[in-house]
């Protein structure tokens, strides 16, 4: 599992290679490899996300002051 209901998510995971699920308590989506997942599917104010891997992934893991400092160059 690599979000849990009720538990922040403070950055977004990059998918290399894989398929994770991602459940909401509107909806349930797949993503894959070239695809994030992790803080922007909390953007609602939700908690209730949850996102397991459904094969084998590789990610790679970005918190918020990275991805921050990215856009801002």
């Amino acid at each position: 599992m690599l979000v849990e209901p009720g538990v922040p998510v403070s950055g977004l995971f990059l998918i290399l290679h894989g398929e994770v699920l991602v459940q909401t308590p509107l909806e349930e989506y797949e993503r894959g490899a070239g695809q994030v997942v992790g803080e922007w599917e909390k953007l609602d104010g939700s908690e209730d996300v949850r996102i397991t891997a459904k094969t084998e992934v590789r990610l790679v893991a970005v918190d918020r002051a990275a991805y921050e400092a990215a856009l801002t160059g």
